[in-house]
């Protein structure tokens, strides 16, 4: 038997779509994938995904894809419910499960479908997997997740071994980056955190893609190398989350690296800003359940989820649900920027404290 799960959005989104892959597999499917580009990397050698197929923002590859795909599979599950991987669902498979708006533009894939779930703003992501792996007659009973090989561990630890972190009991892991910069915390912030956690004398690994390189160094330039660690566009996924899995602590922002850290069982502190964490805050490593553990916000501005910690900002607006104070992807938010360094420090050191009495 072969299925096909259709995600074709982000790289968290690809990530929060593991459960249904490893339920299908766990039914004995050979599971493919379709994807948007640049997401590939997030399960490409997976188990769960023998072929991952990536969907370019062209018509011409849209009826590739359909010449490619026709009725090659048994089941197509599609996470993702706009037109064109829509429509390569429909013609690759003999039964499509979706999980669609229901707005009334896309009531012929409703109609067109086997099955059908409500997309809601009101439902976290993963939920909606649940519910989607649920609407299959498969039992969502899987985590969130990738699998890391041994030579991915023999990569990660020949990274430890040149940044001199061998002899190092722990670390802790900072990804200070996101997709956008509405997302984005201060850089003084970052730097104040930072050198703060190296004075009580802990290490730091920082994470960035190639694209940030140079900011990452710009943020790293004023502390101690011996103490601050970086690894820029040096590792895969699967070697990210080895990484992540042997950190103390993790902290970064409202970005697919979160969610991965999260789904390694490694203590996450996440800063949240306009993003609404009941859609989308880290879902912790210990939950299997359709029970969202996210409010919007609360009155203390933490909210706790198993390893998860998510921060927010002070403000009434909290979260909008927008892309930033200005509407924009490029924005500032003052969600974030208001945000205070001290108040990130308490609550790291807090779950690093907790960490050492377990």
């Amino acid at each position: 038997m072969r299925a096909l799960v259709v995600v074709c959005r982000y790289l968290g989104d690809v990530l929060l779509a593991t459960p249904l892959a490893k339920a299908l597999q766990q039914d004995g499917y050979a599971v493919d994938w379709l994807v948007s580009p640049g997401t590939e990397q997030m399960i490409s050698g997976q188990s769960f995904a023998n072929n991952v197929h990536v969907l370019q923002a062209t018509a011409s590859d849209t009826f590739r894809h359909i010449r490619k795909l026709w009725q090659k599979y048994d089941i197509a599950c599609v996470i993702s419910g706009s037109d064109r991987p829509m429509l390569i669902a429909l013609t690759a498979a003999r039964r499509v499960h979706a999980l669609l708006p229901t707005r009334s533009q896309d009531g012929w894939k409703r109609a067109l479908a086997n099955s059908w779930v409500p997309h809601t703003l009101e439902s976290h992501a993963v939920e909606n997997v649940y519910r989607l792996t649920h609407s299959v007659g498969l039992n969502p009973n899987h985590k969130i997740g990738i699998q890391w090989t041994q030579h991915d561990q023999q990569i990660v630890q020949q990274q430890i071994v040149q940044q001199h972190l061998a002899a190092v009991s722990s670390y802790i892991l900072i990804h200070p980056f996101a997709r956008w910069p509405y997302k984005y915390w201060l850089d003084t912030s970052w730097q104040w955190l930072m050198q703060k956690l190296v004075e009580q004398g802990f290490h730091i690994v920082l994470t960035a893609g190639p694209a940030d390189l140079a900011a990452a160094t710009s943020l790293t330039r004023q502390l101690p190398p011996e103490s601050c660690h970086l690894l820029a566009g040096t590792l895969s996924w699967p070697q990210l989350a080895c990484l992540c899995s042997r950190a103390a602590l993790y902290i970064g922002m409202d970005t697919a690296n979160t969610h991965l850290a999260a789904s390694t069982g490694t203590p996450t502190l996440s800063l949240f800003g306009p993003t609404d964490p009941v859609i989308w805050g880290p879902w912790p490593d210990q939950e299997i359940s359709l029970n969202n553990p996210y409010q919007p916000s609360s009155a203390s501005g933490c909210q706790h989820a198993g390893n998860v910690t998510l921060l927010q900002g002070p403000q009434d607006c909290v979260p909008c649900q927008l892309e930033g104070c200005e509407r924009h992807r490029q924005s500032r938010s003052l969600c974030l920027e208001s945000m205070t360094p001290e108040r990130v420090l308490q609550q790291a050191l807090t779950i690093l404290e907790q960490g050492r009495n377990l």
